[in-house]
């Protein structure tokens, strides 16, 4: 299931989609990015953005499983010119307080890979975190989340406004088409349009059907 991951993500990349890999936790989702980072890093540099308590463990991950990558870390002594010597091969790694804070410098940067990890931190599209995350350049967007809706639909809106710019079309028509009529009414027309709207840009298994 994690080789069809894989494949799943390549495909979507040779499309120029940005794809959601949302399988449920537990389930590998940080080992398929790496192999799609492994496979890309020719093109180009590639950047991790993930909570700060997470940044760690990316970096024993990638180090276990992605040895040919080479691994950066943004903050300390480096912070002010890592993105300046940034190169194939590389895979940079930042936490969404620090990418918020520098996104002046993270912007002129292009990335051949750009991977959300924990990708419900932009749900809110007002935040600073979110806007920052929709000034990125990057050729290929993943977002891994067990949870791509946690509370309402406007969070999926969000997240594809970030993957597929105009798919789901401007906040408020997404809300008018889909959003109010779903909640409104839970078996509404609506939601299985949706639903084959989004279906081909992402991916989602849980425990019991891997087991």
């Amino acid at each position: 299931y994690q080789e069809d991951g894989v494949r799943f993500l390549l495909r979507l990349a040779a499309w120029d989609a940005g794809a959601c890999l949302a399988d449920d936790m537990g389930l590998g989702k940080t080992i398929q990015a790496l192999a799609v980072l492994v496979a890309r890093a020719g093109n180009g540099p590639a950047l991790v953005i993930a909570p700060t308590s997470v940044v760690p463990n990316w970096l024993a991950e990638a180090n276990r499983f992605a040895p040919t990558l080479n691994v950066r870390i943004y903050g300390g002594a480096e912070r002010g010119t890592v993105l300046d010597s940034l190169a194939r091969g590389d895979l940079l790694l930042a936490s969404y307080g620090l990418l918020t804070q520098d996104i002046e410098r993270f912007a002129k940067v292009e990335f051949a890979t750009l991977v959300l990890d924990e990708a419900q931190a932009i749900k809110n599209p007002a935040t600073q975190r979110a806007q920052a995350v929709r000034a990125l350049q990057a050729q290929f967007r993943i977002a891994t989340t067990g949870t791509p809706i946690e509370n309402h639909l406007g969070e999926l809106w969000s997240l594809f406004r970030v993957l597929n710019p105009g798919l789901l079309g401007s906040e408020e028509r997404f809300r008018e088409r889909f959003a109010a009529p779903i909640e409104r009414d839970p078996r509404s027309p609506q939601r299985d349009v949706l639903r084959r709207l989004i279906a081909p840009f992402v991916l989602r298994r849980t425990k019991a059907e891997v087991l």
